[in-house]
């Protein structure tokens, strides 16, 4: 079983700005904002040594992002962990009892994904994504 840190989600109110700001730091150049309908979100990735950014920003008024921006004004929002036995893991973590929110989806890389209960991960929204 491999399992890397895949990336790092900062919810932002625009996205061309974030991506402005953080091609800057960085030094490198950020992919093209990418409508991820199932989510309700535009993400955009940047690489910063050998960690990836998602910038997510809300694609409608009523998403949990847009919640998220009227609530905390946006930040970070997420940890993904990339695995190579996604559907293993998801067994092993829910099986210590920690709750799922929902059923697996395509996320914005096309692959499958799934949030694990902030709740049960000591405060921490993290996302599991198949390898």
């Amino acid at each position: 079983m491999v399992n890397t840190l895949a990336h790092l989600a900062i919810v932002v109110s625009n996205i061309d700005n974030a991506k402005s700001f953080f091609e800057l730091l960085s030094g490198n150049q950020a992919t093209e904002p990418h409508l991820v309908e199932s989510q309700k979100v535009n993400t955009s990735f940047v690489t910063i040594g050998s960690t990836n950014i998602e910038l997510l920003e809300p694609y409608g008024t009523d998403t949990p992002i847009s919640k998220f921006i009227a609530n905390r004004g946006g930040g970070i929002h997420h940890i993904c962990i990339e695995s190579d036995e996604f559907d293993n893991m998801i067994k092993n973590i829910t099986d210590t009892g920690v709750r799922t929110l929902g059923e697996p989806s395509i996320g914005a890389k096309g692959k499958r994904i799934i949030f694990f209960h902030p709740k049960d991960t000591f405060n921490v929204l993290v996302e599991l994504e198949e390898a």
